[in-house]
């Protein structure tokens, strides 16, 4: 399909009232030369008809942008978290497609939807974006870390509804190492505690 802005001679970027004037001006011309005898006529129609369904797309985009751009980026980053948490990531993904500051927070919420997803490479890729954005934040850089291990483990299970988009419960692990850690398991509930476990047996051998 043509790029809709295309049609006016505009791009995306442009602002929302040339968008509209342009859309205005065109459906006159084109509406004007559709009247008009022989294939002048039928090539204005054909135009008409271009400009009508690319507008059906620029103006829900216009309508999208316009609302969203009300409430702040702030604010829709809330609403993104409470439309996670009931599941409904479809409509998450739209608010976080209608920000057009993308910044370290703005990754991490996509890696979430990502996650719940279970599409882990990509989550993993916003991650690292958001970490590259704001180095010195622990939430991106513990949420990265649990990830990873997520991905190296497979046996390992994740959720994001709390705001972390890895958070695992432990790996299962062979009876005898389960045996010989006992005491250890007793009091680790995540990952990061099955692996000091782990290197600390390994280091007594």
């Amino acid at each position: 399909m043509k790029d809709p802005y295309a049609v006016l001679g505009l791009d995306r970027s442009t602002e929302h009232e040339k968008l509209k004037a342009r859309y205005k001006e065109l459906r006159e011309l084109y509406g004007e030369q559709r009247f008009k005898a022989g294939e002048e006529g039928n090539e204005g129609a054909r135009k008409l008809q271009e400009l009508e369904e690319a507008w059906v797309i620029i103006g829900a985009n216009i309508e999208s942008e316009e609302k969203f751009d009300s409430i702040g980026d702030g604010d829709c980053y809330g609403r993104v978290d409470g439309l996670i948490r009931q599941g409904k990531y479809n409509e998450a993904q739209d608010i976080l497609d209608s920000i057009t500051d993308r910044k370290g927070e703005w990754h991490y919420m996509q890696a979430i939807v990502f996650y719940k997803r279970e599409w882990l490479t990509e989550a993993k890729t916003q991650l690292e974006m958001a970490v590259q954005d704001d180095p010195t934040n622990a939430k991106y850089r513990s949420s990265l870390d649990k990830l990873k291990m997520t991905i190296a483990n497979p046996g390992m299970t994740g959720n994001a509804s709390n705001g972390g988009a890895a958070q695992q419960q432990e790996a299962p692990v062979p009876q005898q190492q389960a045996n010989d850690m006992s005491n250890c398991l007793s009091t680790c509930c995540c990952a990061y505690c099955l692996t000091d476990c782990l290197c600390t047996t390994l280091r007594c051998c």
